[in-house]
């Protein structure tokens, strides 16, 4: 059985009134509030073709994609519905314009959409507590060529990951690419690492932090995070033949997001849709030395957080 058919079969029979109802819930959880004056009741309307939701206090008309990451679009919710479920399975554009019957640049935009709305909320949640880190080399694996920049085929790249104080285990992690000026693998110790820490983890203010750099694979066979890393690159791989550095970043990100939701990666990326506003074609298409970093302060620690660092 071919992919686009698995998948096909495996995609729920979406309706528009479903989709409706359930990207109000997504936007509105706790009822309908006026972006305008915050009143929570409203008259729902229909204008040239278009439901909107009148405020009965301030009379302001708002739609339902209005401040969502689907403000704009001419693409039918069914098919966007769609989209945010395949999504789970990690498809390239090429597939779901197949699939969701829309144009290669439709589908692109909807996917990347997606992905910067997944950006906007791993931005929120850096990690906390114990972390282990691996770092390594990202190249495309099918795309080199030996014209292209080294930019292209050498990416530094840290895996972390915040670890369950009861099980041990991973609980949240994240994959940054990190600058190659100061990035060496062979070098486990803060200067390597920093820059990491620095935009994606919390700050350490009692100083008992403990930090392991590990490796992504040893003795015992591959880690917990080796898995988390070699996973990534399989798919990006298998699914897009290799990235290139600009949206490295995005990709990387959706997979840590379905890493890190395990179950219902569906109605957790609604809930995203719902909350974040969108962004538009020509500003995903311009080259973005990437979205606000969290400060990590650490540096100004240095001495403390280095005695803390285990190296396995």
């Amino acid at each position: 059985m071919s992919d686009s058919n698995r998948l096909c079969e495996q995609a729920p029979a979406f309706s528009e009134e479903d989709c409706e109802i359930a990207l109000f819930r997504a936007k509105w959880p706790d009822g309908f509030r006026c972006p305008r004056c915050g009143g929570l009741d409203f008259y729902r309307i229909v204008s040239r073709g278009r439901r909107l939701f009148e405020c009965s206090s301030c009379s302001h008309q708002t739609s339902l994609t209005a401040g969502t990451i689907l403000q704009g679009t001419g693409t039918p919710l069914v098919k966007w519905f769609q989209a945010l479920f395949l999504m789970g399975t990690g498809i390239s554009a090429v597939l779901l314009a197949e699939l969701i019957q829309v144009t290669y640049k439709t589908a692109w935009l909807i996917n990347h959409k997606l992905r910067f709305a997944i950006q906007m909320h791993d931005e929120g949640r850096p990690l906390t507590g114990d972390l282990q880190l691996v770092g390594d080399f990202y190249a495309r694996p099918v795309t080199n060529r030996p014209s292209d920049p080294l930019a292209y085929r050498d990416e530094p790249a840290v895996v972390g990951a915040s670890i369950d104080p009861e099980s041990g285990e991973l609980a949240e992690v994240k994959i940054k690419r990190v600058s190659a000026k100061t990035f060496n693998r062979r070098t486990f110790d803060v200067d390597s690492f920093g820059g990491f820490l620095w935009r994606h983890a919390t700050e350490d203010r009692t100083g008992e932090r403990r930090i392991e750099i590990v490796k992504a694979s040893g003795r015992e066979g591959v880690t917990a995070l080796g898995a988390v890393w070699r996973g990534a690159i399989a798919w990006l791989a298998r699914t897009f033949g290799g990235i290139g550095p600009k949206h490295l970043q995005a990709y990387l990100d959706e997979y840590c997001f379905r890493v890190n939701v395990r179950t219902d990666g569906f109605k957790a990326l609604l809930s995203l849709c719902g909350r974040i506003g969108t962004i538009t074609q020509p500003e995903l298409v311009r080259k973005r030395s990437g979205i606000r970093s969290i400060r990590w302060t650490g540096r100004t620690n240095e001495a403390k957080l280095s005695r803390n660092i285990c190296i396995s």
